[in-house]
């Protein structure tokens, strides 16, 4: 059969898509074409129409041999088009009857031809020539009937009832064709889709594996040398063991890299907040690298906040991995000069904080083309200049997932061969208040080597039983319990195991999973349901090496009583310890540390003449504010349910999933009370002799005027109206700033700012205007309009009000880049120091678009992308963005 034949041609893997196509749809249109010949000569067409339609088809044949042949088939399919709607449709119109006969439905089908076989901007132009040529056909055969030859009756409604049975098969043939490639591709999308599933699984069962055989030996070197470091008697053997811990605890790192990046790709990925020791943590992390930053000569600082909570709950394990791969990073890509550690934090509502830690290094620094390609597994950027230096390549994925997986957020502030500032924001829960205090590095270099972990407790009536098939493992355990002076007993195998349960009540039972024989599962069971064992009520505590959160979760649901990863340390076994064991067994020592002499690294904040101040809505990165220490006072997002803070209580994406499920009518921004307002400037003139508070615009809302009210209170504290809104208060903030630092009074400032504030430029397209017609913004005949005609506003701030600017049309990518061409072509002269990008959630790749589009136009020496605040979005909605800017000295709006 030929439709068999047909879709055999459909189902060839050797040929493109596009040939595999081209190969059969104007096949199919050359047997119409060839039966047309017969129902020409049947009905008595005229034979100039018979001679065109048969010369066509043998030259149809051969462009598509051609095309095929070369693999230009979209040229081939575009000439055949070209010719079919120019020549042979109108001529088979004029001369097969007109309207009289079968030709109008052979229009419909040479449309369907080129919309199945014709791609890109080509297929709409022929669409559009075909709809002209038809027209004129039409029109002639109206207006210049001689000119049509006309059939019979008989012949006309024969044509006519033919052509369309004919059209009608060829079409169905033409859909159900295309119906087959796409379902033949689908099936092998699912069988690839299945085969690569099946990959990730071996993959993840491998890695598993392979961790599980590197910890297990691990285990055993980090125990003997943790026992060396307790009973070292001179500083040359404590350093030693040091240097083994740190060697071996950089190989953890890196076996964890690589188990994480196939935990992540499966989303597997699991984060256990547990309480720990913020110094602690800070004072390993330093441990770990301070030798590899000494031995290339790089300079170390540590610069941490002495105020902030000692006592944190979160996965500790999570930060340190963090921290230590964007530190290496750091000290891996720099050949002199420094790195710096900043550790800052923020208060959240409740019992939370925001932990900010910014590593800075004075390294080669990062091309901005490649800064969208940062965070990707196994790529590596400025490859020329990184020749020789050895990494997995997925430190920087890891971390950015990691950060994600804890609902923190990381930013990078880099310029190429100066160097790069990483910044991770971590909110943490703290248990008490007490502050980490004065921490110099050397203290924090020390304590690791010094503070060794000693036994926090003694139970000498208790008994505990280590079950391994791997003695290492078996005396490392031991001998890092030793001192709590318990009776320890082991047994090698998971049956011996049951034996002496049978005959002795243990305290506690750590448990190997990986035991040949019986597993740690099956031994478990075992104990449970052992006829008269004296330890069916025991706990049992799993210590193995697979660390996924699928063996975590098998291990919960077996029934074990606690988990241990391994290499396990003295301090870990006794935590778990202290947790189980009964509580009159137990009498708790303090742990036992040795402090070095404590040298104070940090010095009080000095007093700034001028402090520079703002709201939320200024939309600046958070490491600019830092930087400058400019203290933000958070609008509110009001909704049904309450006030929250913005970017303390909640986030842009909040308020856009928040618009997004109940429509937004109940949500606004708010602005802090007068008191509120007097409460932040009151809390910030320890700081400075005076404040400059940046408002947003007064004609925009009423921070401005409520700001003043608090103001009129205070003799140091002046307020400016910016005039803006998001990123062009921002600005605004950064002239003044800018005018501190050259050391200008209040008044020059103030006077100068008020020059500033009339060459900024704001403005922002609207990608859904939903919400502004809520909000009044936009009236809702206005709305209609933009929906049917796909217009999208843009919205221009001048002289500190909002108004409609041009209405973009078209879809969001076109209007967007007919935006960014008015905005940098329609107002010059354009300050090209700065531009920000600021948007609600715009994607990765629509971002870079964005960035394209203002290349091909002009360039900035810097470019900022900011996501707005939740304040912002509440008024903008979902896919807005904008471009803000200075204008030049000679232009001011007003």
């Amino acid at each position: 059969m030929i439709i068999n034949r047909l879709f055999n041609v459909a189902n060839d893997r050797n040929k493109t898509l596009q040939e595999r196509i081209f190969s059969v749809i104007p096949i199919i249109g050359l047997v119409s074409m060839f039966l047309l010949i017969f129902i020409g000569m049947i009905v008595g067409d005229d034979v100039v129409n018979i001679i065109v339609i048969a010369g066509s088809l043998l030259f149809f044949s051969l462009i598509i041999n051609v095309s095929i042949k070369r693999h230009k088939v979209q040229q081939g399919a575009t000439l055949i088009a070209v010719i079919l709607v120019v020549i042979i449709l109108p001529l088979a119109f004029i001369l097969g009857g007109g309207i009289f006969g079968g030709s109008p439905v052979w229009f419909v089908f040479g449309y369907a031809y080129i919309g199945m076989t014709v791609e890109g901007k080509r297929k709409y132009v022929l669409l559009g020539v075909g709809m002209v040529t038809m027209a004129i056909s039409y029109y002639l055969a109206y207006k210049y009937p001689q000119f049509v030859v006309m059939h019979t009756t008989e012949a006309g409604f024969f044509d006519s009832f033919t052509s369309v049975i004919l059209v009608s098969v060829l079409l169905t043939i033409m859909i159900l064709f295309q119906t087959q490639i796409y379902k033949s591709e689908n099936r092998i999308i699912e069988q690839q889709k299945k085969e690569i599933e099946d990959l990730g699984q071996t993959k993840g069962q491998f890695f598993s594996s392979v961790s599980h055989e590197i910890r297990t030996p691990l285990d055993s070197i980090l125990g003997f040398n943790e026992i060396i470091l307790r009973n070292a008697t001179t500083e040359e053997v404590a350093e030693s063991a040091q240097n083994i811990k740190s060697a071996s605890k950089i190989l953890l790192s890196l076996i964890n890299d690589v188990l994480d990046m196939s935990r992540l790709e499966s989303g597997k990925m699991e984060i256990v907040p547990t309480e720990y020791d913020l110094a602690l943590l800070l004072s390993e992390t330093v441990n770990l690298i301070w030798e590899e930053a000494s031995r290339k000569g790089l300079a170390f600082y540590v610069d941490i906040d002495k105020t902030i909570p000692r006592k944190l709950v979160g996965d500790d394990v999570r930060i340190e991995q963090i921290l230590m791969n964007i530190i290496s990073n750091a000290i891996k890509y720099t050949s002199e000069g420094s790195v710096k550690i900043t550790v800052k934090w923020k208060p959240l509502s409740n019992n939370k904080i925001t932990v900010i830690f910014s590593i800075e290094d004075t390294g080669m620094g990062i091309k901005r083309d490649s800064m969208p390609y940062l965070f990707d597994e196994f790529k590596r950027i400025n490859v020329e200049q990184t020749k020789g230096i050895n990494g997995t390549g997925l430190g920087l994925a890891i971390v950015k997932q990691l950060t994600s997986a804890m609902e923190g957020e990381i930013q990078v502030n880099s310029i190429y061969t100066k160097g790069s500032t990483f910044t991770v924001s971590i909110p943490q829960e703290f248990v008490s208040d007490e502050p980490i205090g004065d921490m110099a590095i050397e203290t924090l270099r020390k304590r690791e080597t010094n503070q060794f972990y000693r036994q926090s407790f003694e139970a000498p009536n208790c008994r505990i039983l280590i079950v391994d098939d791997n003695l290492m493992n078996r005396l490392v355990t031991a001998k890092l319990l030793k001192d709590t002076k318990m009776v320890i007993d082991q047994a090698e195998s998971g049956q011996e195991c049951i034996t002496r349960c049978a005959e002795i009540e243990y305290d506690c039972i750590f448990m190997d999973y990986e035991m040949p024989e019986m597993d740690g599962i099956e031994c478990l069971r075992e104990i449970r349901s052992q006829v008269g064992g004296m330890c069916r009520e025991t706990p049992v505590i799993v210590t193995t090496a697979y660390s996924s959160a699928d063996d975590q979760a098998k291990y919960r649901a077996a029934g074990f009583d606690g988990y241990l990863l391994k290499p396990v340390s003295g301090e870990m076994l006794e935590n778990t310890l202290l947790r189980v064991l009964p509580a009159e067994k137990i009498h708790r020592t303090s742990p036992t540390y040795i402090d070095p002499d404590e040298e104070k690294l940090l010095s009080s904040k000095e007093r700034l003449p001028i402090l520079i101040t703002t709201e939320s809505a200024c939309d600046l990165p958070k490491e600019i504010l830092e930087k400058h220490r400019v203290p933000i006072i958070p609008l509110y997002i009001k909704t049904k349910n309450g006030a929250f803070l913005d970017g303390v209580e909640v986030e842009t994406e909040g308020v856009l999933k928040y618009m997004r499920e109940t429509g937004g009518d109940d949500l606004s921004a708010e602005i802090p009370t007068v008191q509120e307002y007097e409460d932040f400037f009151a809390s910030h003139l320890s700081d400075a002799e005076n404040i400059i508070h940046i408002s947003m615009s007064g004609k925009a809302g009423g921070a401005f005027h409520v700001a003043m009210e608090a103001a009129a209170s205070f003799d140091k504290v002046t307020v400016v109206d910016s005039e803006s809104l998001s990123s062009g208060i921002g600005i605004l903030v950064l002239q003044a700033i800018r005018l501190c630092q050259e050391g200008k009074n209040v008044q020059e400032c103030i006077e100068e700012l008020n020059v500033i504030k009339k060459r900024i430029h704001t403005s922002f397209l609207i990608d859904n205007i939903d919400y502004l017609i809520r909000m009044g913004r936009i009236k809702r005949r206005t709305g209609g309009i933009s929906r049917i005609f796909m217009l999208k506003p843009a919205i221009l701030f001048r002289e500190g009000r909002g108004t409609l600017g041009k209405m973009m049309v078209g879809t969001a990518s076109k209007a967007r880049k007919s935006y960014v061409e008015d905005q940098l072509t329609k107002y010059a002269p354009i300050d090209r120091k700065l531009l920000f990008i600021t948007h609600s959630d715009l994607s990765t790749a629509e971002i870079e678009d964005i960035r394209r589009w203002v290349s091909n136009i002009m360039s900035f020496e810097e470019i900022i992308i900011q996501k707005e605040s939740a304040s912002m979005a509440a008024i903008h909605g979902s896919g807005a963005f904008g471009l803000l800017y200075m204008m030049g000295d000679n232009e001011v709006y007003g």
